[in-house]
């Protein structure tokens, strides 16, 4: 203890609140709430200083000493019974489902919350928000907070508790009654004490023997609630309780050689204390140890358990109880046995017996041997505990961890209803009985597991034996008498069936295993305090020794301390425990969240210490020191502090004369201030409590409340650990160096006592801290000298004054003594002040007398060295401690406690005395390898060279005097004292090591070097060799550098590759922090391998590597969907000039595209790209303005020449009439150039847009209208739907908060809409409907909009695409008539969602071959009308849809039907789509035909099936072609070549040979010129084949394609300019037609996102077709195709993927609506399936600093080794073809994509599509120098210098070339890395320090770092390595440089 400040008066913070509020009165006594305080000194915990002030109706919660919330509760009208923080779990409310899932992966993830608890029911409110109640089925006496949740204790109900009572003599346990209790005595364990309980009214109390064998005394009156375990688990507030149970240890007895480990409730008699924190052992190397400490006031003792938690599963087999073959349920009489003792009746028990209190009784028994194979076959679960007598009871087995929630929210406190959870508890129903009849007692059988009886009462009404006759007849007396006849072994009762009242309905989830009990040695009988909770009487603390003074033999120690408030004791445990492979008893339960740790810890019991007249005591943490903090009586009353430890000194606390009133720490604001205030001290200070009566809030940093006798709180802080890190680490190292009990902690306490004398004999120093950790160092020696020499003038020692009087005291201090000042600046072992050498200062040092010669002192006298013991700092240092040294405490450290004190061993005190300066030694070698605290030594930090140089003189150590003698030029001129304080002669343990020389020998000979370190030195001096792997995370903290040198040079190989290199380096631990403060000679040849591996690292290494060596551009593809730093991104460079005038700001209002509802930022990003993809001209503003129907449309009339202005009106208003349809058929395609474009802002409502249908007719510019009646959302609502699919298609994919809240806010306010309809399913396709709720659904369908079904069923399908989910079936199966029971009624629905309803089962089933749904997708198909309706159900539409549904299940997998073969589904499809059909049927066949033939197109994609090939394919005679529907043509032809797709070839000669020969002379169309309708077949082959060939290259961008299906959409195009005057040549014109738009979605599916220009010119001409001949799905296919062109903005394409090619089949069908109403052939919700084949493969490289996309050449390598060059942002080829992706710049690292072997960079790839690169510096960019200068140069922007070009006039850059120079200041680009530039250091950091603070410093450690860097640079060159970092001129120049100074030294 270093000091004592008192820091005023403690109140809690939410106090004020209560008062203003009046919660509470004003100035409340302290009995009036109750003050929690929670502290976590981990500085990741989510608790920080809370503080928790509960008053009866409420609860506040204030953290750091701010008030945060308050929770009143006068709603509930029950008072508040206890309130405490805990943690729970964090599950997701997405994860609830799978619990098990989630504890399986840990719980990394917590959640803090407050738990409130009334009577009846708890309140959780978690700390981020959310809330639960909780419904409480009993009254709760107490809960404490546990590692997941609470520990809850039941309240019992019981008017007279059995408490702590009188003892009556024992009998011996063998006679005929005995009162001990005994295995088959119930009751014996509560008439064994006689209760005074109920004085008040004495019972009469019979004392003769009765003939039912009943016990002495009645038993107390009981409730009903005996047979309920008392303690409680709750884990998660969403979930029920479960049980605490206990496992006992395995007995000592011969006499029970077998049994099975049973676990069970534990007995109500244990009362909870104390559960320790997760990780409160975490220090001592106990990963996950968790204690619990209980009380059992019945026998008054103490037990330890150590706590798991069991998982949500079963356990494994070896953690089952063995069963016997013939085990069964009885109604035997438990208790019953056999032998000489008489039976007594009672509750069942675990066989075990108590001996008192002080013998614990052994628990459990071995496991049988002969039964273990039983076991295995039959094991019994422990978890579950199966009764198979139980399974038809009226309460079912419970599986899940929800008991009842009907009884979990009811209201329990109610007495009727507290039966219910007893029959819960107990497992059977209240009043019956399993078997027979009961045993008298009301409850059936009583036992509760096997704990309850064993020193407590089992709290259930004795059974009377009058009524167990015939139960006792049912005993399996047999089975028992043939086991004892067998072996005369007894298993116990458990084993044999008896134990059937076990709570098997509440899941075991706390698993108590036994480590030790303790009595408590209560002196008294308790009356008053038996209902009062046993926690409220005892204060535990845990605490847990430092690994140092861990004992060798028996492990780490932790002590668990128990205070009893009562009789003032305090009880110490002190446990053991140490790492154990065995498998231990403690390791039969294992917790499964930490599988990990492989290790258990063997826990035993050590030394217990007693201590009396103990007021009150706490844990004091201050850093890495713990304390017991004690308050004891003293005769005076007032009350002693002391700090105690078992492996260290008892010490006293003085406390301050006077004590702070007013708390200066204090936050709150007083908005009454208090009218009187006293003035001057008598504010601040008083006189100290009168007397001390407590100590309270304990937490780290040393503070305390001291209780006083008035309630006042006064809160100190007791300094333990010193505030300077230096004078830290110094003793830490110390401690470490000389482990076990009284060794290193001797210092700590000698360093405390330092502090004391310093500050009591008022020497002023400038630091107290260290310059009592020198005094206590060089103390350490003088134990090693003549005590009684040192001592013997103690007497005369006088008090010493003053050094340098404080301003306060009104003497002036000489403020004008320069040696006054220095001696004060020089406090921390140099001669001279820290800034004496800097050259800045050498104008103090030069005389103004300019007549001396150059052979004048440069030193000026000023900076000379005094001879002076007041400013010598060795000197006056070593007077300190021989004054300490006579002083009576300091007399009594040297002689006792230091570890060298005279009361030791010799030996070990030469031990000693040696490690101490060994780790002194090897610490301050550890700084020279740490820039940061070697170079902040001249900055006035402290030094240990002069200590260690002054402890080795006096131990005279010749090589280390010599390596401290020239260890520093300014210390040369030291005075150091030469009188030794001892006379025992230590010899030189080993020659002085250096680091330096150690690295230097270990890189020249490329292997490890002999060194000595800290572990190597404990483990030469300890016995145990385990200690030093034990504490290898302790000595890295200590000497991370050295070891990972230690760890780095062992796996170091001669010739090493660079890549090697770094990878070694990295395992051994380094990292980019430590490389950046190694000293620059060091750095020099580990930066030569990290600038090799920097320009090209392998694509394998991980994130670790690739931070050490700078690249964390690549960093960025091992962390898939993550985004860099958000930087203002823009698209220009930032400047002062407006991008926007006054007219375009107007403009942008008028813009109804510019919405307020997106976020403008990502929508920029994205155009940003698109811009940047097509930056050469214009065609993507063509695209919008094509695809935009919120301007009118500019048309042009035709005027004939007899025409008057009324007939060019009538003509230009039919002529916008027919426009009006060409502008309903844009917004799908405008659906696909703004893909996943935008980001929806969550507080606004998206708006849709609707159409602008006018038109402006040139050249008059006359705004001409349309009918607005033809053109309503009933009439058109399919436009309308389209509209909304658009708008929903443009929210990204990454978009975050679509859930169901903003859904609904998004939903029509009035009736629902089409367009609204349309945007759920686009959120499907997008897969946003998968996070919402699935109520909404219904809230959607319940007013059977046809648009909103189509749109929801569709889209939740979509979003759950092949998932098969249940709840998304029944809803899909509800709006198909077939999909319903038979005899249902019929649906009052439209056939158009019975489609929708079919397609959704086909996507929701998708590839998932269900044979059900199959079966039915047939059967509709096939299906035959025996109605003829107008409109039948089963139309063509509704066919093709099932024929799709068909395809998607089963999607792919025609080569593997499984269990489909006996559907004979290949035949019956065939049999549709190519066989012959009766007469009177074909006008229904033929509806099935389309639909048969797209089934088997996608059941048999890609199968290569030639056979079924052929037979789909087209008949080979054309006269079978009469009888095949012309589009069929088409079909087949598509189905043939998908089947077939690896044969699909992009050339004009393939599509010859595929046409039936009569066609194959015309297969390139030039030669036709004639329409007939002959051709029809013709016309579809050919387009069927170029359809193939466009979906087997989807998204390739092929140029090669593109010319192909170009020729022919040119060809098709003219044909349909032919006239056609008959209406042969108009039915030929409109098949033509078809195939032309099929054509055009054809070239646009293989050119999707580029843009390409040869496709735009044509499909641009086919939007501006304005005659009206041309139908509504004309327009739309051509829509369709311009929005493929540019998909995305031109970041999307299609890929070629099995569903991908469904989805463009189901999108593209080639029969398109003749009408916007249209749906007869095909549902036009299905045209917007392309989405689901949409593909983000934009590469877009990104500055890493700036976030802006940078244009970049690019490698693309592909698996079969072709390359291609492109530049970013480009498309890529499909990632399957990808092997690897480079990038090519000068400017910019480059970077490699490795999509082949790496599935890190390809997961990233389809996150971001971003590649992040960083610009390298010009210096890095190229190895020649011309090249360096050049792209130095081409970087600086020469129209502005930079403001600090200057620097480089400066002497030190003047050297520096240009590319060096762009080093020191980068050019200016904008953006986050001209904030950030210059940080990081550079080669010309190193070479600056090298050249300029190397060869000058006067630093041997700097000379020796110069060594080292020439002689691995001499092997660098002798191996002919060039050197990158560090140039060779560079080393010869320091070569010269040395060499000069060498010999300018050896001059005369």
């Amino acid at each position: 203890m270093a000091s004592v400040v008192s820091l005023g008066l403690h109140q809690p913070t939410g106090l004020q609140y209560a008062t203003q509020e009046h919660l509470l009165p004003p100035e409340p006594p302290s009995s009036a709430y109750k003050w929690h305080n929670h502290y976590d000194g981990d500085p990741g915990s989510i608790f920080d200083e809370d503080e928790l002030l509960v008053t009866p109706r409420c609860v506040i919660w204030s953290r750091g000493g701010v008030f945060r919330k308050s929770y009143k509760f006068d709603l509930e009208k029950e008072p508040v019974s206890q309130a405490l923080l805990t943690s729970f779990p964090s599950v997701g409310p997405l994860e609830t489902k799978n619990t098990s899932a989630t504890q399986k992966k840990g719980d990394s993830k917590r959640s803090a919350a407050l738990v409130v608890f009334l009577k009846t029911q708890a309140h959780v409110y978690f700390l981020s928000g959310t809330s639960h109640v909780i419904h409480l089925p009993f009254e709760v006496e107490f809960a404490t907070a546990a590692p997941n949740g609470l520990i809850i204790q039941r309240k019992l109900q019981v008017d007279n508790l059995v408490p702590a009572s009188l003892k009556f003599p024992k009998v011996p346990p063998n006679s005929f009654v005995s009162s001990q209790p005994q295995p088959w005595s119930a009751t014996s364990s509560q008439h064994s004490t006689f209760s005074i309980a109920d004085l008040g009214g004495p019972k009469q109390m019979p004392l003769q023997f009765n003939s039912t064998l009943k016990d002495l005394w009645d038993p107390p009156a009981l409730k009903d609630d005996a047979n309920w375990p008392r303690l409680f688990s709750l884990s998660d507030p969403l979930s029920e309780m479960g049980l605490v149970v206990a496992q006992p240890q395995k007995s000592d007895t011969k006499n029970h050689r077998r049994g099975s480990v049973k676990i069970t409730s534990l007995d109500t008699s244990e009362e909870i204390l104390h559960v320790s924190k997760k990780d409160e052992f975490e220090n001592s190397g106990n990963h996950g140890l968790v204690l619990a400490l209980t009380l059992n006031r019945e026998t008054s003792m103490y037990t330890v358990w150590k706590m798991t938690y069991l998982g949500e599963e079963t356990l494994s087999e070896k953690q089952r109880i063995p069963s016997d073959a013939s085990r069964r349920r009885s109604s035997f009489i438990p208790g019953t046995g056999t032998g000489a003792t008489t039976p007594v009746l009672g509750s069942q028990h675990t066989f075990r017996e108590s001996f008192g209190p002080n013998a614990p009784a052994p628990m459990g028994l071995k496991k049988e041997k002969k039964q273990a194979g039983e076991a295995k076959e039959k094991a019994v679960d422990f978890a579950s505990t199966l009764d198979p007598d139980y399974e038809s009871s009226a309460i079912p087995r419970r599986k899940s961890r929800r008991v009842s929630s009907m009884l979990a929210r009811a209201d329990l406190s109610a007495s009727h209803e507290r039966s219910a959870f007893s029959e819960l508890a107990t497992g059977h129903p209240h009043n019956a009985s399993r078997r027979g009849e009961s045993l008298g007692s009301q409850h059936g059988r009583t036992s509760i597991g096997g704990l309850n009886g064993l020193n407590g009462p089992s709290f259930s009404q004795a059974p009377q034996f009058s009524n167990s006759l015939n139960s006792f007849l049912e005993a399996p007396v047999d089975d028992l008498l043939d086991e004892l006849r067998a072996g005369g072994d007894f298993e116990g009762f458990h084993n044999m069936g008896l134990d059937d009242e076990e709570f098997d309905a509440l899941r075991q989830e706390v698993v108590l295993h036994k480590v030790c009990s303790e009595s408590a040695e209560h002196s008294n009988v308790r009356y008053s305090s038996q209902h009062i909770p046993a926690t409220n009487q005892c204060k535990i603390f845990t605490l847990t020794a430092p690994s140092s003074a861990a004992d060798e033999h028996q492990g780490n120690t932790i002590v668990i301390c128990i205070l009893d408030l009562d009789e003032k004791k305090l009880l110490v445990l002190t446990l053991y425990t140490k790492p154990s492979n065995s498998n231990g008893e403690l390791q039969i339960k294992r917790v499964r969240e930490n599988k990990a740790d492989t290790k258990a810890n063997v826990i035993s019991l050590g030394t217990v210490m007693r201590a009396n007249g103990v007021i009150d005591a706490c844990r004091l943490d201050d850093g890495q020191v713990s304390r017991i903090l004690v308050l004891t009586e003293t005769a005076d009353g007032y009350g002693e502090l002391s700090l105690q430890a078992p492996w260290s000194v008892l010490m006293k606390i003085p406390l301050p004369g006077k004590f702070s009133t007013s708390n200066i720490r204090n936050l709150g604001h007083n908005a009454t201030p208090r009218a009187k205030r006293e003035g001057g001290f008598k504010r601040v200070l008083s006189q100290g409590p009168r007397a001390l009566r407590g100590l309270r809030n304990s937490k780290p940093h040393g503070f305390v409340d001291l209780l006083d006798d008035e309630g006042k709180m006064h809160q100190l802080q007791i300094l333990l650990e010193p505030r300077n890190p230096h004078v830290c680490k110094v003793l830490e190292v110390c401690r470490a160096v000389i482990p076990g009990t009284g060794g290193g902690d001797g210092l700590l306490v000698g360093w405390w006592n330092v502090m004391q004398w310093l500050r009591l004999e008022s020497i002023d120093v400038v630091d107290a801290e260290w310059t009592a950790l020198v005094i206590v160092l060089f103390s350490a020696v003088f134990g090693l000298g003549d005590n009684q020499r040192l001592s013997q003038n103690k007497t005369h020692v006088k008090r010493k004054s003053r050094g340098f009087l404080r301003s306060s005291s009104g003497a002036q201090s000489d403020l004008e003594s320069w040696q006054n000042m220095k001696s004060q600046e020089s406090f921390n072992g140099n001669p001279m002040p820290s800034w004496a050498d800097n050259t800045a200062w050498k104008w103090l040092a030069e005389d103004e007398n300019t007549d001396f010669g150059k052979d004048s002192d440069p030193i000026s006298p000023l900076f000379a060295t005094e001879d002076r013991d007041e400013t010598n700092f060795l000197q006056r240092h070593v007077k300190l401690t021989r004054d300490f040294a006579r002083s009576t405490s300091g007399h009594e450290i040297i002689s006792s406690t230091l570890p060298t004190s005279g009361n030791r061993d010799i030996g070990k005190r030469k031990t000693a005395i040696v490690d101490i300066i060994i780790g002194l030694h090897l610490l301050r070698e550890e700084q020279k390898l740490d820039t940061m605290v070697a170079d902040s030594f001249n900055t006035g930090v402290s030094s240990l060279m002069p200590v260690i140089s002054q402890m080795v003189k006096w131990l005279r150590w010749p090589t280390w005097i010599g390596h401290y003698d020239v260890e520093e030029d300014s210390l040369q001129d030291l005075k150091y004292d030469t009188d030794s304080p001892t006379k025992v002669a230590i010899p030189e343990p080993f020659e002085c090591p250096s680091i330096y020389q150690w690295i230097e020998t270990c890189l020249t000979s490329q292997g490890l070097a002999k060194f000595m370190t800290l572990p190597a030195l404990v483990a030469t001096r300890s016995s145990s060799l385990g200690r030093k792997t034990y504490q290898a995370d302790h000595w890295t903290r200590l000497t991370p550098r050295t070891l990972l040198f230690v760890k780095f040079f062992a796996s170091m190989r001669p010739n090493m590759a660079a890549v090697q290199f770094v990878e070694s380096l990295a395992s051994a631990g380094m990292d980019s922090l430590l490389l950046e403060t190694l000293p620059e000679a060091v750095l020099a040849p580990l930066q030569e391998a990290v600038v090799h591996c920097q320009t090209e690292p392998p694509t394998s290494w991980s994130k670790h590597l690739l931070a050490i060596i700078g690249r964390e551009d690549v960093n960025m593809l091992l962390s898939p969907g993550q985004r860099p730093r958000h930087v203002q991104s823009s698209i220009l460079v930032p400047s002062h000039e407006s991008n926007l005038d006054v007219h375009g700001i107007c403009a942008s209002t008028t813009d109804p595209d510019s919405m307020r509802a997106l976020d403008g930022a990502a929508e920029m990003d994205r155009q940003t790209v698109t811009r940047a993809i097509f930056k050469d001209d214009r065609r993507i503003n063509e695209a919008m303005g094509i695809l935009n129907t919120s301007r009118p449309t500019v048309a042009r009339c035709k005027s004939e020449p007899q025409w008057s202005e009324s007939d060019l009106l009538e003509a230009q208003k039919e002529h916008a009439q027919m426009l009006a349809y060409r502008t309903l058929a844009i917004p799908s395609g405008r659906g696909l150039l703004y893909f996943s474009a935008r980001i929806p802002l969550l507080t606004e409502r998206l708006q849709i847009g609707g159409f602008n249908l006018s038109c402006v007719m040139k050249p008059d510019n006359n705004t001409v209208g349309v009918d607005k009646n033809a053109f309503t959302e009933e009439k058109v609502c399919w436009a309308f739907f389209h509209a909304g699919v658009a708008a929903g298609l443009s929210i990204s994919r990454d978009a975050k908060g679509i859930d169901t809240s903003w859904i609904l806010f998004n939903k029509p306010i009035q009736d629902l809409s089409n367009r609204h309809a349309g945007f759920l399913l686009a959120l499907g396709l997008n897969g946003h409907l998968k996070s919402v709720a699935k109520w909404v659904a219904f809230k959607y369908l319940t007013p059977k909009h046809t648009m909103t079904s189509i749109g929801l069923l569709l889209g939740l399908a979509a979003s759950y695409i092949g998932t098969m989910d249940s709840l998304i079936t029944r809803l899909l199966s509800v709006h198909v008539t077939r999909m319903l029971p038979p005899g249902a009624a019929e649906l009052n629905l439209s056939p158009l969602t019975q489609t929708t309803g079919i397609m959704g089962i086909g996507l929701l089933y998708c590839n998932t071959q269900h044979r059900r749904m199959s079966e039915i997708m047939v059967s509709e198909i096939e299906h035959i009308d025996t109605e003829t309706d107008d409109e039948p159900l089963r139309n063509e539409g509704y066919r093709l849809a099932a024929g799709f549904a068909l395809g998607l299940i089963n999607l792919g997998k025609g080569s593997d039907l499984k269990g489909l073969h006996d559907m004979r589904l290949t035949e019956r499809l065939l049999t549709l789509a190519a066989g012959s059909k009766k007469v009177d049927l074909v006008h229904v066949l033929d509806k099935a035909t389309a639909a048969a033939v797209v089934a088997i197109a996608l059941i048999f994609m890609k199968s290569e099936n030639p056979v079924l090939a052929r037979k789909i394919d087209v008949p080979d005679s054309l006269l079978q072609f009469d009888y095949v529907r012309p589009d069929i043509f088409l079909l087949r032809t598509l189905a043939k070549n998908l089947i077939m797709w690896s044969k699909i070839e992009p050339s004009l000669q393939w599509i010859k040979q595929s046409l039936p020969a009569v066609y194959r002379t015309r297969s390139s169309l030039e030669s036709v010129n004639a329409l007939t309708t002959d051709d029809l077949p013709f016309y579809d082959i050919v387009t069927g084949l170029c359809f193939s060939v466009a979906l087997r290259f989807a998204g390739s961008g092929s140029v090669v394609v593109r010319d192909l299906l170009i020729h022919y959409l040119d060809q098709l195009m003219r044909i349909c300019r032919i006239e056609a005057d008959t209406y042969d040549k108009k039915l030929t014109r409109n098949t033509i037609r078809n195939c032309q738009d099929l054509l055009a979605l054809g070239i646009a599916t293989v050119m999707a996102g580029t843009g390409d220009l040869v496709v735009f010119r044509r499909l641009r001409s086919m939007h501006g077709r304005d005659d009206n001949e041309t139908p509504f799905g004309s327009h739309l296919a051509a829509h369709l195709a311009i929005g493929a062109l540019f998909l995305g903005g031109g970041t999307f394409t299609f890929s070629t993927s099995n569903l991908a090619i469904a989805a463009l089949l189901v999108a593209f069908y080639p029969i398109f609506p003749s009408s916007v109403q249209d749906n007869k052939s095909h549902l036009q919700a299905f045209r917007h399936f392309w989405a689901l084949a949409a593909e983000p493969r934009c590469l877009v490289t990104r500055d890493i600093d700036t976030n802006h996309p940078v244009p970049m050449p690019i490698t693309v390598t592909l698996q079969n080794g072709e390359e291609s060059q492109r530049h970013t942002p480009c498309l890529l080829p499909e990632l399957g073809q990808i092997r690897n992706v480079r990038t090519n710049s000068t400017e910019y690292w480059n970077i490699v994509l490795d999509l082949e072997s790496n599935p890190t960079h390809l997961a990233s790839f389809k996150s971001t599509q971003t590649v992040f690169v960083r610009r390298r510096p010009a210096h890095d960019a190229n190895t020649s120098a011309f090249q360096a200068t050049l792209q130095a140069l081409n970087e600086v922007d020469l129209s502005s210098s930079h403001s600090l070009e200057w620097l480089f006039e400066l002497p030190a850059f003047a050297s520096l070339t240009k590319a060096e120079r762009a080093l020191v200041l980068p050019p200016d680009h904008g953006g986050a890395s001209d904030i950030h530039c210059g940080t990081k250091e550079t080669v010309v950091d190193a070479r600056l320090v090298l050249e300029n603070a190397s060869i000058d410093s006067g630093k041997r450690d700097r000379l020796m770092g110069l060594k080292l860097l020439f002689e691995w640079a001499d092997k660098a060159s002798a191996e002919g390595r060039g050197m990158q970092w560090i140039r060779a001129e560079v080393v010869e120049r320091l070569k010269a440089r040395v060499w000069m100074m060498v010999e300018e030294g050896r001059d005369p």
